[in-house]
């Protein structure tokens, strides 16, 4: 599990490098999906031990939010019609630039891609009050605050 969690890490790290290459920022998005009591969430081939919610980059002039719906489709195969909110905005390690915006969800449609891909592993339901020991720490986090109804906390991934 801590092996998962550091390549995941190694992952933004990568990322955010390459970004700053380019001159562009390294943003990011996490995307809350939820539906009634349970909670969306995927495992990546590159750090199969951990759980973590469906998101990725920001492309160059995209929108946040339209970055978390295109995610979450390509990372579930659900067609998310709506955010329903934002959770918060956090600052990561990694300097000036990188960020990560998290928002929620209940309004998506279609089934949930079981076939692994190039990227994800796994995808999985899971209860909110019951959720895997697996589960990214930075990630637990944001679906606390979710749970306890706070929105646009803002702070350090």
């Amino acid at each position: 599990m801590y092996l998962s969690f550091s390549l995941i890490g190694a992952a933004h790290t990568a990322r955010h490098f390459l970004a700053s290459l380019r001159g562009e920022k390294a943003e990011g998005v996490r995307l809350i999906i939820v539906d009634d009591r349970r909670i969306l969430l995927l495992s990546h081939w590159y750090a199969p031990w951990a759980w973590t919610l469906p998101g990725g980059g920001i492309n160059r002039g995209e929108e946040a939010e339209a970055a978390a719906i295109r995610e979450a489709h390509e990372e579930t195969g659900l067609i998310v019609r709506s955010i329903a909110g934002k959770i918060g905005t956090y600052k990561g390690m990694l300097g000036k630039g990188d960020r990560v915006y998290v928002f929620y969800t209940g309004d998506f449609e279609g089934s949930l891609a079981m076939r692994p891909n190039l990227e994800i592993m796994a995808r999985s339901w899971f209860d909110l009050d019951n959720l895997p020991l697996e589960l990214s720490p930075a990630n637990r986090r944001r679906i606390e605050v979710y749970k306890s109804g706070q929105r646009n906390e803002a702070g350090k991934w």
